[in-house]
């Protein structure tokens, strides 16, 4: 058995990143903080793991919150997704989350990929949120890659449904700039704000920019930057760090 799995683990590649976060709220509600340590494992063989691990504190509350996630290619043209995360103690973050999905990739040259996928969070007041979703992505020269999606979600007690869609644009030349525009619009089913206090069923729109720079041969630093809007209150900001490729 080491004899099979030493090889792969020796030429597998990654990546481990540290940063902070920081978000600015209107209507009083202050402001978000928080630092973040994230990495992946596995690049170069069929099984890639994530991980992360979040400090912070939203609407006055502290968190912490860890996800580990696996992606596994069964074959040439199909991978899946699986991927499990909770918090410690905080009553705006999920209590439990759990992602699965399955990608296919389409066309002789495998440039669109087709993904379907299921997300179920619970929260500390009971709240059940369960979506399911599919995303397109679209591969072309010059290291230019398009993306859209669309979710459906319910929230329960009281089945509160909601959908919402998105739709980006990115270069992604690695090794030396990764860089992602995306926009979002749609419903919110469920959004907690506190103990027992949440906004239900209402729009809202976000707007996100993704950059990853190489400064050096196995270095570089991450940057994002994001606005949420909605009739209760906006919020803008994003985080800032710096990773390590091994």
């Amino acid at each position: 058995m080491l004899a099979v799995l030493l090889p792969g683990i020796a030429c597998a590649h990654g990546w481990v990143g540290v940063g902070g976060s920081y978000y600015r709220l209107t209507q009083g509600y202050g402001h978000f903080e928080g630092l973040y340590a994230k990495g992946v494992f596995g690049e170069g063989s069929g099984t890639l793991w994530n991980w992360e691990a979040d400090h912070g504190r939203l609407f006055g509350y502290e968190e912490n919150y860890g996800v580990l996630g696996v992606t596994h290619t069964f074959a040439p043209r199909w991978y899946g997704y699986l991927s499990l995360a909770g918090s410690t103690n905080s009553d705006v973050v999920p209590q439990g989350r759990v992602d699965a999905s399955l990608s296919y990739k389409a066309l002789p040259d495998k440039r669109l990929v087709v993904t379907g996928g299921y997300t179920g969070m619970r929260f500390r007041d009971g709240h059940v949120d369960r979506s399911a979703w599919t995303n397109l992505t679209a591969y072309f020269p010059g290291y230019w890659v398009a993306m859209a999606g669309h979710n459906w979600a319910t929230s329960n007690p009281g089945s509160v449904e909601a959908q919402r869609s998105f739709a980006a644009l990115g270069y992604d030349h690695s090794g030396q700039t990764e860089i992602t525009l995306r926009y979002g619009w749609g419903a919110e089913a469920y959004l907690p704000i506190g103990a027992n206090v949440a906004l239900v069923d209402f729009r809202s729109q976000t707007a996100s920019l993704t950059w990853r720079q190489w400064l050096g041969t196995d270095w570089g630093t991450d940057i994002f930057a994001e606005r949420f809007a909605s009739p209760y209150y906006r919020q803008i900001g994003g985080s800032i760090g710096v990773f390590y490729h091994f």
